[in-house]
């Protein structure tokens, strides 16, 4: 995705599954299967032709980590106990309405979705070139 987001305002925002796995140093079946996934997710859309490709579904500006990483991933939660969606009783907890530990996965939770939530593809991609810009610096 992050490599999507840099092609946004490239000439031909479109990459192949071999220039990603390229990129990304992956193999480009694994590629593949991830940007399947990313398509049916509503992340990145295909197009055929000889500049054909993949591409974001929409701004890089408008994409967070957070939504990447729930698509992906499933809850942010670091417990099930404190998962928004997918919210069950963790197999290690007798009881929990007096688990000592359900109040610290909320707020672990909640630091993690605040964060992952605010930063966008663009925000990365923004502070990738600027870090790459500093080094070569003179």
């Amino acid at each position: 995705m992050i490599e999507l987001a840099r092609a946004e305002t490239a000439p031909s925002p479109a990459l192949s599954a071999s220039a990603l796995a390229a990129r990304c140093r992956a193999s480009v079946k694994f590629v593949e299967q991830v940007l399947i996934d990313l398509q049916t997710g509503g992340f990145i859309v295909s197009s055929r032709g000889r500049f054909g490709g993949r591409r974001l579904a929409r701004s890089a500006d408008e994409i967070t980590l957070g939504q990447i990483n729930r698509h992906m991933d499933g809850p942010l939660a670091p417990a099930p106990c404190a998962s928004l969606t997918r919210h069950r009783t963790c197999d290690w907890c007798q009881d929990e309405a007096t688990c000592d530990l359900r109040p610290v996965w909320v707020r672990v939770r909640d630091s993690i979705a605040a964060v992952m939530d605010s930063v966008s593809l663009a925000d990365v991609v923004r502070e990738s070139a600027s870090r790459q810009a500093g080094r070569y610096a003179i």
